[in-house]
C-alpha cells in the first residue's frame, strides 16, 4: 500500500472532516424543514407543507455530493 507523507494525509483528513461536518449540517437542516412540513400538514396547510418541503431536494442533492466526496477522498488517502 502506498502511504501519502503526513501533510498529505493530514489534508486529507481535514478535508473529509469538513466535508462530514457540512453533511451533518444539511441533513439537519433537511430533517427541520421535514418536520416544519409535516406540522403545516397536519393542520391542514398543504401549499405550506409543499413550499416548506422543496428546499430539501437541494440539500439532499448537496449531502450526497458532500458524502461522495467523503468516500473519494478516503478511498484516494488508502490507495494502493
Amino acid at each position: 500500500m502506498t502511504t501519502l507523507p503526513r501533510n498529505a494525509a493530514n489534508t486529507a483528513e481535514t478535508a473529509m472532516h469538513a466535508n462530514l461536518s457540512a453533511l451533518a449540517d444539511r441533513l439537519a437542516e433537511a430533517a427541520k424543514l421535514s418536520d416544519e412540513a409535516a406540522a403545516a400538514c397536519k393542520h391542514g396547510k398543504k401549499n405550506l407543507a409543499i413550499g416548506t418541503a422543496l428546499p430539501i431536494d437541494d440539500l439532499l442533492s448537496q449531502s450526497k455530493a458532500l458524502y461522495d466526496a467523503v468516500i473519494a477522498l478516503h478511498r484516494h488517502a488508502n490507495r494502493e
